[in-house]
């Protein structure tokens, strides 16, 4: 398995999810940071007064303190994923899904249909003999080399898809043709 495939696997999630990836990164990405940048273990308002009177002792035991640090540097890894899927949807938004053309340059060649039930989604077949039904977003389609095509329902759509991740893929814009038999692309 190629990394640099399992890379821009990733990536093409946000990518392609453009728009709920900036609603969930700008969101939360707020309550992450200060979760991560919580010092400390947290105690009960309760024990903090026990604590100020002398009735409960003032030391927080070790296990507490290493879960709060563990913690700490989760909600830190969590934010830093966040974070990086927001700055991906940015620049997808921004310049269309940004993994497309490695996708088209290195993928491999499937036709595709557009199911019936779903508008928004696409089945084809990989050269492993699996069928994969995936989502085609509507505000940051997978299309290339045209990144402004609409794809409509009825056409014959030409995809092309990493091999070791048929998850990720494009829309072949320039071998795609939709229902009035004239290339996607132009």
């Amino acid at each position: 398995m190629n990394i640099l495939d399992t890379l821009i696997w990733l990536v093409n999630f946000p990518a392609t999810h453009a728009y709920e990836m900036v609603f969930l990164g700008a969101f939360s990405s707020f309550g992450l940071i200060g979760l991560a940048l919580r010092k400390g273990p947290r105690r009960s308002r309760l024990a903090e007064l026990r604590a100020e009177r002398g009735q409960a002792p003032t030391d927080v035991p070790a296990a507490a303190r290493i879960a709060a640090a563990l913690q700490s540097w989760f909600f830190r890894l969590l934010s830093l994923v966040v974070l990086s899927g927001l700055a991906i949807a940015i620049a997808s938004l921004v310049f269309g899904p940004i993994t497309r053309a490695y996708i088209h340059n290195n993928g491999e060649q499937a036709l595709a249909t557009q199911t019936d039930g779903l508008s928004n989604a696409v089945q084809f077949v990989a050269e492993d003999g699996e069928t994969y039904t995936l989502s085609l977003p509507f505000f940051s389609p997978p299309t290339y080399p045209d990144r402004d095509a609409f794809i409509s329902s009825g056409g014959q759509l030409v995809v092309r898809y990493l091999p070791g991740h048929p998850q990720a893929y494009v829309v072949d814009t320039s071998e795609s043709v939709d229902s009035w038999g004239e290339p996607i692309g132009e």
